[in-house]
């Protein structure tokens, strides 16, 4: 008896089968983390979008582009359920965030919605890994059927972003293919790997200078408001695998207390996961601490978001190394043990090889941890986004101050309001002031830019910088209200524009030094130039050893940067010291070693005698006064005198023309700094070597906000000053007036030293 079989089954098999999500293996041809092989960012994103043709578990979304102009895309990773409804899920994760909704309604809301976790990778586009690990996590949420991935799918909506730095993941993947089997594998990058920042992406999210991070910003703080933002990095120090919560003492006293023990709770989390899977080097409790505002995990801290940093592992690209323990330093920078066990460090990694795949098994280890913990708890997270909303609402209810005024035909008045109110901060608006009420869902993060701050005695340097209330940096008058405005305050709905006009004389010829190495703070010279118009050429070594600089150049402008590394940059076959103990210490490429020699001090030399002006910010002031036997000597040491970064008060001359339109007394920024004695002064105007003082720290007070030891070194010393030099003039700031382009109140400086001839 012959029995009919029926291949539809079998049919439906082989489509499913054809249609699966294919693996990042049959995409890339290796496996992500491969020795040797990155990804690139055509490469990730190509990816990304075979997975979302072949499942309904992902979405993709171009939120913006690049710098450079690539687009910006978000990975919408959930059930397909979920992603059929991501309005609703935004909609209530919005109500809670911004506490609009009643005790009732709220816990209906918190009960019905699903956790919304961030996810991004690759901001520091050196520290390789976690681009390359962001296939892998997309295609083992999609494709994993376990009970565990079944219900992070179902509770939570991943918001993944495979790289928020795609301009700099191109760079550094050309460079490594470039280089890849030669003597100068691991070289260092030779140019900034996010345009104008560098590394000081991370340095940019309260003043959204920078085109990602205003991107970035509005995902966060105005559509998605995300409980848990997950910021990925390498590296921890050495020799453990990877840093995670709970972070270093001090503690931000403007971070709510719930966000804190929420972050130390997904610490935990994390740590008893790598336990159980039996990754050992698990550091916590060290240099990453809590008191900062400006990161991309730290400032959703101030937005009641619980804000993670890891930092994994990292040798140099994807050239593995074999470690060995009796290399390691005997402790870590606390005094705890790298070889033994510790509150710090409970399972110390005893070494072994390590290379791009061994980072990104432990950061999938990481991701696993919070999305669990999110799934497990879902609606507490929730529920807690709801409860801390109203409390920062009823604090600025109870609590002085009510709020803050700006005048609005300030200087800088709109740029300081537009930039909080892409932060998320309500603005109203009366009687030609700007109002900026305290009983906001987001009071934290607004208090802490318009207080000082004042960074504890804790016996360690701050590990970034110390203070950086917004107001003293753009040169913005802002009042403390104690009591409510009165007249009738309208919301203001469209963020305001108007910038401060600069004049420059037309055909100033501007230049600006550009290093064969990267240099952040000719970066940020370069942002405000472009972000004003301001029509100016870089430099770079050969041109000025070419000479005839007077020729084609009025201006020439050295941003911060040490004498040595001017004259020299890298220098050929010198290893490239390292400031993390175990990272690689590459050969430069010889295509990009070299300073200015001494040919080029020579010509910037006889550039000024014949009628030039040089201008030099902070570090590289010393070379002239050095170099061109200026009469100044620095007071401030390293031994006598510490800033990492504070507002200073100073004192400024508004008939000098440099000073002309500035406050009297106002604020700078300040990184260390230079302060000087003048050991020749005569008739500015008849003297060759004469100096005229622009601008002096504060007699008394100089620490406006932050954190600076040797205060008395430098009371009443210059830091501006203008110093002949043949028919032309050096005018040396001795510090950073353009200081990752957040300090708009000293701006006019610049103008003003490139306009006065």
């Amino acid at each position: 008896m012959l029995t009919r079989v029926s291949f539809a089954p079998l049919l439906l098999c082989f489509v499913a089968l054809a249609a699966a999500p294919p693996a990042p293996k049959e995409h890339l041809g290796y496996e992500p983390g491969a020795d040797y092989k990155l990804a690139n960012y055509n490469d990730i994103m190509g990816y990304f979008r075979k997975l979302e043709a072949a499942s309904d578990r992902i979405r993709l979304a171009e939120f913006g582009r690049t710098s450079e102009g690539r687009p910006m895309y978000l990975a919408y990773i959930s059930s397909p359920e979920n992603l059929r409804r991501l309005d609703r899920w935004r909609e209530i994760s919005r109500r809670l965030a911004l506490g609009q909704a009643t005790p009732d309604e709220a816990r209906a809301l918190a009960r019905e919605g699903k956790a919304i976790v961030w996810i991004d990778s690759g901001l520091h586009a050196t520290e390789v890994a976690p681009a390359q690990h962001a296939p892998v996590l997309a295609h083992r949420m999609i494709t994993d059927e376990s009970e565990e991935i079944r219900r992070i799918r179902d509770r939570v909506i991943l918001i993944q972003v495979p790289s928020i730095n795609p301009d700099g993941l191109d760079m550094v993947v050309k460079w490594y293919r470039r280089n890849v089997g030669t003597p100068w594998e691991t070289a260092p990058l030779p140019s900034l790997y996010q345009k104008y920042s560098g590394h000081d992406n991370n340095r940019d999210y309260f003043m959204m200078n920078l085109a990602e991070t205003r991107h970035v910003s509005r995902q966060l703080f105005q559509e998605w408001f995300p409980q848990i933002v997950y910021n990925q990095h390498q590296a921890p120090a050495f020799p453990a695998r990877i840093f995670v919560p709970p972070y270093a003492d001090p503690l931000n006293p403007n971070i709510p207390a719930p966000v804190m023990e929420g972050i130390n709770l997904i610490g935990a989390a994390m740590k008893e996961r790598f336990a159980r899977e039996n990754k050992p080097g698990v550091l916590s409790y060290i240099q990453f601490d809590a008191w900062w505002n400006g990161g991309l995990r730290s400032v959703p801290a101030f937005h009641n978001m619980h804000g993670i940093l890891t930092e994994t592992a990292l040798h140099a690209y994807a050239t593995p190394r074999e470690y060995r323990s009796e290399e390691f330093p005997d402790k870590f920078s606390n005094g705890a043990l790298t070889r033994e066990p510790s509150m710090f460090y409970q399972r110390p990694w005893m070494g072994g090889t390590w290379g791009v795949r061994d980072a990104i098994e432990y950061m999938l280890t990481a991701d696993f941890a919070i999305l669990d913990l999110a799934a497990s708890r879902a609606p507490e997270f929730l529920l807690k986004a709801w409860e801390m909303a109203q409390a920062n609402i009823e604090t600025g209810k109870k609590q002085k101050p009510w709020g803050y005024a700006v005048a609005a035909d300030q200087e800088n008045a709109a740029e300081i309001v537009s930039r909080l109110m892409l932060a998320g901060i309500e603005v109203q608006r009366a009687r030609g002031r700007y109002i900026l009420p305290a009983a906001q869902p987001f009071r934290p993060y607004l208090v802490d830019l318009m207080e000082p701050q004042k960074y504890p005695d804790t016996g360690r340097r701050p590990y970034d910088v110390a203070g950086w209330t917004l107001w003293m940096n753009m040169g913005v008058q802002v009042e403390r209200l104690d009591d409510a405005p009165g007249g009738n305050l309208e919301r203001v709905t469209d963020p305001p524009h108007e910038k401060t006009r600069f004049t420059i004389p037309p055909r100033r010829r501007i230049a600006l030094y550009q290093p064969s190495l990267p240099n952040m703070d000719t970066g940020w010279t370069q942002w405000l130039f472009d972000y004003y118009a301001v029509p100016h050429k870089l430099v770079p070594n050969q041109d000025i050893r070419r000479g005839e600089l007077r020729a084609t150049h009025d201006v020439i402008i050295l941003a911060s940067q040490p004498t040595n590394s001017i004259l020299n940059g890298w220098r050929p076959g010198e290893r490239v010291r390292r400031r993390r103990p175990g990272e690689a210490e590459p050969l430069p490429h010889p295509e990009y070693t070299g300073g200015i020699g001494i040919s080029g001090l020579a010509e910037l030399d006889r550039f000024v005698r014949e009628g030039g002006t040089l201008m030099t910010f902070d570090e590289s002031c010393e070379l002239p006064v050095q170099m061109f036997g200026l009469p100044l000597r620095k007071l401030n040491t390293a031994s006598n005198y510490d800033n990492p970064g504070s507002v200073i008060r100073i004192t400024v001359d508004t008939e000098h023309p440099i000073g002309a339109g500035m406050p009297a007394t106002t604020y700078a920024y300040s990184t260390d700094g230079q302060a000087w004695d003048i050991t020749l002064d005569h008739d500015f105007n008849k003297g060759e070597r004469a100096v005229r003082v622009v601008a002096r720290y504060a007699a008394k007070d100089v620490l406006a906000s932050g954190w600076l030891t040797g205060e008395k070194v430098v009371a009443g010393k210059p830091l501006l000053v203008e110093a002949r030099h043949g028919k032309g003039r050096v005018v040396l700031f001795g510090f950073r007036p353009q200081f990752r382009g957040q300090t708009f109140g000293t701006f006019r400086l610049i103008f003003n030293a490139m306009a006065e001839l």
